[in-house]
């Protein structure tokens, strides 16, 4: 389950809406409109004096939105690419930061300043398409500051009013650990990551092992489990056992961070790969399925 807000941008009559669902927790936290202009829309990488591009002229909406989970912007890309294609986009350009130009790349773009929208230069992953040589955007995705930031800028053709942005908030899912453990009884560490094989923790602390410790502590007669999964590569033996060591590598962690939580009040399982957020036939979707889920459950007498 990605927890998402879905942003749809309606288009009157025989124009089509533009309907994303935004992953990972990300909101939206700023919106503009021009009634007529150029965009600027890259097609290629610096080449040491420009970066290539076309320009359409248009109305254009930027939206920015932001996350306070930290995930890694191809993650989030390969959420949000594949919707934009199912609606018609062509990719023009997929790039990372280096790749792209770095700083040189990043500042040819209208970036809106903080603090709508951050960027690290060495983190970062760009995105451009068109459709039917009237509509493009693009979509510019960094971490920084310990969170995850995305600018989307769309023109479409003259003629028509300006889309309507609006959001739909399932309600078991609004990305906030508190608000989704007491609707849903479940919340999925997402900014917890493991390479592929391990189940080891690459740092030292992560925000949402902070968040469910403090909810534990707030909380004191609840107990929780700690779900470990797995993509699906090897074998259903070995994936059983490396997603309860993962379960069991965050439950550690949080006991050593929170050492006025009771062990009792945290069990811990693996299901391996029976249930995937995403495609195993991506490098993207098996990361997101590398993962920990919380679960409320009684508390133990």
């Amino acid at each position: 389950m990605l927890r998402s807000f879905a942003f749809l941008f309606f288009l009157p009559m025989s124009a089509q809406a533009l309907e994303l669902a935004m992953p990972m927790g990300l909101i939206q936290s700023s919106e503009s409109e021009q009634g007529l202009a150029t965009l600027t829309l890259p097609t290629g990488v610096w080449n040491g004096s420009e970066v290539p591009s076309i320009t359409l002229t248009g109305q254009i909406t930027t939206a920015t939105f932001h996350s306070s989970e930290s995930r890694k912007p191809d993650v989030v890309a390969a959420a949000i690419w594949p919707q934009l294609e199912a609606q018609g986009y062509e990719l023009a350009l997929h790039c990372v930061d280096q790749t792209c130009g770095g700083y040189e790349f990043r500042f040819t773009l209208p970036v809106l300043p903080p603090p709508q929208m951050f960027v690290d230069l060495g983190d970062y992953v760009f995105l451009s398409g068109q459709k039917n040589n009237t509509h493009g955007l693009w979509i510019l995705i960094s971490r920084s500051l310990s969170q995850t930031h995305v600018q989307l800028t769309r023109v479409r053709q003259s003629g028509t009013p300006m889309p309507q942005l609006s959001a739909a908030l399932p309600a078991s899912a609004s990305g906030f650990l508190e608000t989704d453990l007491n609707t849903t009884g479940r919340y999925v560490l997402a900014d917890l990551t493991f390479d592929a094989g391990s189940a080891r923790l690459d740092k030292a602390s992560f925000a949402s092992l902070q968040a469910l410790g403090a909810y534990l502590t707030r909380h004191g007669d609840q107990s929780i489990a700690l779900i470990g999964h797995t993509d699906s590569s090897g074998s259903h033996e070995a994936n059983l056992e490396l997603s309860k060591q993962r379960a069991e590598a965050v439950r550690s962690m949080l006991l050593r961070q929170f050492p006025q939580i009771s062990p009792t009040r945290i069990s811990c399982e693996g299901i391996g790969y029976f249930a995937p957020l995403a495609s195993n036939a991506t490098p993207e979707g098996r990361e997101i399925n590398r993962r920990v889920e919380v679960i409320l459950v009684p508390a133990r007498p």
